[in-house]
């Protein structure tokens, strides 16, 4: 329900207002019904104008019978005889809703102390005392459970002690309510408090409701001002020209420094001694595969206060598994470390690059999976990779499953600052595994060399890879100590391939199966490229010359029981990745990959 009246006191029709071509209000509107969250979307107005702006772009609006004070009276009177369990209220100023935001405050509801909830409201972290000052900002104070205890629009808590730590949170306009509180909250008169502040949720909290809140740094702008909307049409703007995922010249980060040879991963402490910082730490991130390993332990050489952790590696990297770890290093240091260090294959390659970053970005990593949010440079971090093909020892990304998609945090700040290549670490690499990472470079050679976006930059080093690949998995002239280091040298140029290109339709599948269930991503791209012959003919024959020749099961039915539930799930994930089906089938690919087309696919594995 988005609740809208047109005369607003500050800013008087800013509803109606232009914004990149439509109005504030129907930009919301249109918002809230691509989440696909929800059974209805109405817009509930006192206005003939806005009324009549949603109904004449096919969307659903609601006239109010009486005069309220607030939304939530407007929308309370709206839902008062429908039949519904949750009601979400969307303040019609924030055309930046996103359906990650409104997830979040839904999710509220599955916790082990939503007995206690009467509604679920969103706030964001804030640091800037212009903003914390800013009356039109309202604030928020919370209990350890993220309970409200009160809003505010004055600073609050109020810093007497300017040494107090202290973090500032600020509401945001989003509410998931019961119906049953809704209608209590229209039944109550309002209070002198809420009166004072002009802050209806405050009503509930006089009455003794309770508010959970969660946290969401998701970034938009709230049109309050003109200058809100000066700055909205800037975004959108922005947006629009971002919207065609492959620019013509893109300007990305490299591994700036890099030593290859085996044994040089003896040089590692060495390395290290030129970025220590006093009293901070190096973290060790290490594949726990090496935990019994006492003779790799001491060539890591720990000193002072490093500490070193062993990673479970049998699942996918995960955005909690991240926070997580970001959590036991504050708690155990005062200071930020010098340095987080992944000794490991892709997953501990990934865990290592977000941690760096999420030590310096506030929030949960799950608040920068996508292209471009990170804002702060991550600590120094260093990758040293222990098996060989899945590219992430160089790649400008780091795959995350999140509450709600596998994605990564791609970002200038993820790369990481030193990389060691020493092929002796790869020995006594499972078979299955040592071919499941090494089809991984393969694929991303693959996709890139077949992609939209090619161009001689990644064509170079995609060609070369590939060339490896054939060298390494269909002949036979390698020695095991040749064969290391050409694929070590093959991941290397298949992820700088990617790097300048894009992956393509076995990637943005087996995403959907990683998320889903829980499918290690180089068996998840096996998986699927077994079933690619449409797009990928010579290279998907090729494959499974590899497969037959090194004996290789790949895994079968794996989709054969799903529920519809689950299906939908993955094709959605899968249809999330835009610019992997845009590099496999140009700006039009949604004419070819449909959900049907994404079924009959699944459904084969």
């Amino acid at each position: 329900m988005i609740p809208a009246r047109y005369q607003a006191s500050r800013f008087p029709g800013k509803l109606m207002q232009d914004l990149a071509g439509k109005s504030v209000i129907l930009r919301t509107y249109e918002a809230a019904v691509n989440t696909e969250l929800f059974q209805e979307v109405y817009v509930v107005t006192d206005s003939k104008i806005i009324f009549d702006e949603i109904e004449s772009n096919g969307g659903k609006a609601i006239m109010s019978i009486k005069e309220h004070d607030c939304g939530s009276d407007r929308i309370a009177e709206a839902v008062e005889n429908m039949d519904v369990d949750i009601v979400v209220n969307v303040q019609g100023d924030e055309p930046f809703t996103d359906r990650e935001s409104l997830q979040k405050v839904l999710s509220v509801f599955d916790g082990a102390d939503a007995d206690r909830i009467d509604l679920a409201s969103l706030m964001a972290e804030i640091d800037d005392w212009k903003e914390i000052n800013d009356p039109n900002t309202v604030k928020v104070v919370v209990d350890k459970n993220n309970f409200a205890l009160y809003f505010s629009r004055s600073p609050i808590p109020y810093p007497r002690d300017k040494n107090v730590d202290l973090q500032y949170y600020k509401h945001k306009g989003i509410y998931a309510f019961r119906k049953q509180a809704i209608l209590d909250f229209y039944r109550l008169p309002m209070g002198a408090l809420e009166a004072a502040e002009k802050i209806e949720c405050i009503r509930y909290l006089e009455y003794g409701k309770n508010i959970k809140l969660a946290i969401s740094n998701t970034e938009g702008v709230e049109i309050d001002t003109p200058e809100d909307l000066v700055l909205a049409n800037k975004m959108l703007r922005a947006k629009t020209s971002e919207n065609t995922v492959n620019n013509k010249f893109r300007n990305f980060p490299m591994v700036p420094k890099v030593v290859f040879g085996e044994g040089c991963f003896d040089q590692l402490p060495s390395i290290l001694a030129e970025n220590r910082k006093d009293n901070a730490p190096f973290i060790f991130l290490v594949d726990d595969v090496f935990e019994k390993n006492q003779e790799f332990i001491e060539r890591v050489k720990l000193r002072f206060n490093d500490k070193l952790i062993f990673v479970a590696t049998e699942e996918e990297p995960k955005t909690s598994q991240v926070d997580e770890f970001v959590q036991i290093i504050k708690n155990e240091f005062t200071k930020i470390p010098s340095g987080i260090i992944g000794i490991g294959g892709g997953t501990v390659m990934d865990l290592a690059k977000a941690v760096s970053i999420m030590l310096t970005n506030k929030g949960s990593a799950a608040d920068y999976q996508g292209w471009d949010l990170v804002k702060e440079k991550a600590v120094y971090h260093v990758g040293i990779p222990t098996i060989s093909g899945t590219g992430a020892e160089v790649s400008r990304t780091t795959v995350l499953t999140g509450p709600e998609r596998k994605l990564g945090i791609n970002s200038d700040f993820t790369p990481f600052n030193q990389v060691i290549l020493d092929p002796e670490l790869t020995q006594g690499v499972p078979k299955n595994q040592w071919f499941y990472t090494g089809m991984d470079c393969f694929i991303h050679c693959v996709e890139s060399l077949n992609g939209t976006f090619l161009n001689a930059f990644s064509q170079s080093y995609g060609e070369k890879a590939y060339d490896l690949c054939m060298e390494i998995f269909l002949h036979n002239s390698l020695s095991e100590k040749d064969a290391r280091g050409k694929l070590m040298m093959a991941s290397w140029h298949g992820g700088m391939s990617i790097a300048y290109s894009q992956v393509g339709v076995a990637h943005a599948m087996s995403y959907g199966l990683g998320y889903v269930l829980g499918t290690k991503h180089g068996i998840g791209n096996c998986i699927v490229f077994q079933y690619l012959d449409e797009f990928y003919p010579k290279d998907v024959t090729l494959f499974r010359e590899m497969v037959a020749k090194h004996q290789i099961e790949i895994p079968q039915g794996v989709c054969k029981n799903l529920s519809e539930s689950q299906m939908d799930t993955m094709i959605n994930v899968a249809l999330d990745m835009v610019p992997l089906w845009e590099n496999a089938l140009g700006e039009d690919w949604r004419k070819t990959i449909t959900r049907e087309k994404l079924r009959d696919l699944y459904s084969k594995m």
